[in-house]
């Protein structure tokens, strides 16, 4: 299985848990793309740049993944899932896009020839689209990843009396802030 993530260093970390062979991970932080590598991603490409020669690459490097999984929608996911339909080697091999995000806009134009010329499978991620049951049958196998080692997160805890600073403070790149009860 190969997987393309949008963004987000704990999908590419449960993609290769899951067994991903290839994770390709797409930005347009290039400090984030970098401490991509060392999280998993087998290779990062930059979404900065013309977009024609951008979304180029991204199809001959991504073409032929599996999963992609999109915080972002709107037009990049519009051209993204055009170039990666043209570039398929085998397009009756399934492509499931799961869309999770909409960093870059609340809707997608997709074209019906791509939706007509690849076995393309669009998928929603958030509450409702999953069960309950389903979460939790996954979740406790994942969260055993972060103690072991398996899964790395970056996380800042603040308590609770401070959780103002966690609002007006962003967290450098890559971290996750935390809010904690005080500990007296």
């Amino acid at each position: 299985m190969r997987v393309v993530v949008g963004a987000g260093q704990m999908a590419i970390q449960v993609a290769k848990y899951l067994g991903a062979g290839r994770v390709i991970a797409a930005g347009r932080n290039q400090t984030l793309l970098d401490m991509l590598l060392g999280l998993g991603a087998d290779v990062v490409i930059s979404l900065e740049g013309d977009p024609d020669e951008v979304f180029a690459r991204l199809g001959h490097t991504a073409g032929d993944v599996d999963v992609v999984v999109d915080y972002l929608w709107g037009s990049p996911a519009e051209r993204a899932i055009s170039a990666l339909v043209t570039d398929r080697t085998d397009r009756g091999k399934a492509l499931s896009w799961i869309q999770i995000g909409s960093v870059a806009g609340p809707t997608a134009s997709i074209s019906s020839a791509a939706l007509r010329s690849a076995s393309l499978q669009i998928l929603g991620s958030g509450q409702g689209s999953v069960s309950t049951a389903g979460l939790l049958a996954e979740l406790p196998a994942l969260a055993t990843g972060i103690p072991d080692g398996t899964l790395t997160v970056d996380v800042v805890s603040i308590p609770l009396s401070r959780a103002e600073t966690a609002w007006i403070t962003p967290p450098s790149a890559g971290q996750r802030v935390v809010l904690c009860p005080d500990v007296n």
